[in-house]
């Protein structure tokens, strides 16, 4: 990855492209979509980074599968509507783990089922 002192933040595209690359080889963790957008466009506004982060796992959605999580075990159960609901309204679990009330990762359609 190059970094961007701009702050100018990569295309959706741009993005979803590095997602779904990093997504061949490991569940992903929402945060960690922020926390990548942090290192390509560091001076970008946190909020931009976590509207296009939320943008991002729309467009990944339906491909992937958005779970709920526990540290370090990572996806445990597919999220509720209710948990849907906090994930669209709180920050937290886009850049902030420690603070999120959910954590929540993407992960390939069935994979757990082949494990």
């Amino acid at each position: 990855m190059t970094e961007n002192r701009t702050g100018t933040l990569p295309s959706l595209d741009r993005l979803v492209y590095l997602l779904s690359g990093e997504l061949q080889s490991d569940d992903l963790p929402l945060w960690e979509i922020v926390w990548m957008l942090n290192a390509l466009a560091p001076a970008a506004l946190l909020d931009d980074k976590i509207r296009l982060a939320r943008h991002a796992a729309s467009v990944l959605v339906g491909q992937y599968d958005l779970w709920r999580g526990e540290w370090p075990n990572g996806p445990v159960a597919p999220l509720t509507e209710a948990e849907l609901q906090t994930l669209a309204t709180d920050d937290a679990v886009w850049h902030d783990p420690e603070h999120a009330t959910l954590l929540v990762w993407i992960r390939e359609d069935g994979s757990g089922a082949a494990d």
